[in-house]
């Protein structure tokens, strides 16, 4: 499993170069970065969503991983809540920044692929119910600790969002079992494909421009960084353990949480009017270091189970 996540990690890398390409040659400029960043969270996220649950059998034994799995999702994110809390204290726009960078993984433009060469199309089923949890809370909890904006207004607003409308409409048709015309399923999947390589254009494309040296320099950066790639999947580990859910969805928490920061916090900073540029050097530090550490971080995960 260790060689199968490194050579997954390469070929992401890969991607992340190109979109980093793209932006140095001016083939993509800010506008256009910002562009691929919106249609990424209102446009792509949200059908990938309603994809996953629209694609795949329904049976008894799905369900069952698919609650389970949101429940450990649940479970590890209230923990790394409650984690960044007291590893990251303060209350300067720049900390919770910081704070979401360092709860909030990039479980779906990394999880997928990653969870999808370990685990297959059950991986990628249970990987949906993590990301269900993640925009639930992300789009709630991530957008107040963001904003500093906790009003029943912004609340709405989170829960209103595209992201958590496609959770609601994947749920229905999910437990409903309402499939679409085939035209229009294989249209959706087409989109959601995108997911990874637009996600990790944008990654390049914020590497570009957050000047990783700089970016390499700051100290800060790297403690965020270490919260966020060891602290949260250790947590994440130790909690599964005391459970024991079935492996599928064991491995399936432990690479969510171990992939690195969430690219949705740079989309909502700009979005928002925060520190999009600091948020993209968090996002971009520990996407290059995460090429050592979820690696490690899985071999970990075996090694204890």
């Amino acid at each position: 499993m260790f060689l199968i996540v490194a050579n997954q990690m390469v070929i992401m890398f890969i991607l992340i170069m190109i979109g980093y390409v793209i932006r140095k040659t001016e083939l993509v400029d800010h506008s256009g970065s910002k562009t691929l960043s919106s249609m990424l969270l209102l446009l792509v996220n949200p059908i990938l969503i309603v994809n996953s649950f629209v694609t795949v059998e329904y049976n008894a034994a799905k369900v069952h991983g698919f609650l389970l799995t949101i429940l450990f999702a649940f479970l590890t994110h209230f923990a790394a809540i409650i984690a960044a809390h007291f590893m990251l204290p303060g209350k300067d726009p720049d900390t919770m920044v910081e704070r979401f960078s360092a709860v909030y993984s990039n479980c779906g433009f990394m999880g997928i692929p990653l969870i999808n060469s370990i685990l297959g199309a059950e991986g990628v089923f249970y990987v949906t119910a993590y990301i269900v949890v993640f925009s639930i809370l992300s789009w709630t909890h991530g957008l107040i600790i963001l904003t500093g904006d906790s009003s029943p207004k912004q609340l709405s607003r989170g829960l209103r969002s595209p992201v958590m409308c496609a959770v609601m409409i994947g749920l229905v048709c999910y437990f409903l079992r309402i499939q679409f015309p085939v035209p229009v399923e294989k249209a959706l999947t087409y989109v959601a494909n995108m997911n990874t390589p637009m996600g990790m254009f944008v990654a390049g494309a914020a590497l570009a421009e957050a000047h990783p040296l700089l970016a390499l320099k700051k100290k800060r950066v790297y403690m965020v960084s270490a919260v966020k790639l060891f602290v949260m999947p250790i947590l994440a580990i130790a909690l599964l353990l005391v459970f024991r859910p079935p492996e599928t969805v064991y491995y399936t928490v432990v690479v969510a949480a171990a992939s690195p920061a969430a690219t949705t916090c740079t989309m909502m900073a700009m979005r928002y009017g925060r520190n999009y540029h600091y948020a993209s050097e968090l996002f971009v530090v520990t996407t290059l270091m995460s090429m050592l550490s979820i690696p490690a971080v899985i071999a970990l995960a075996e090694l204890l189970l």
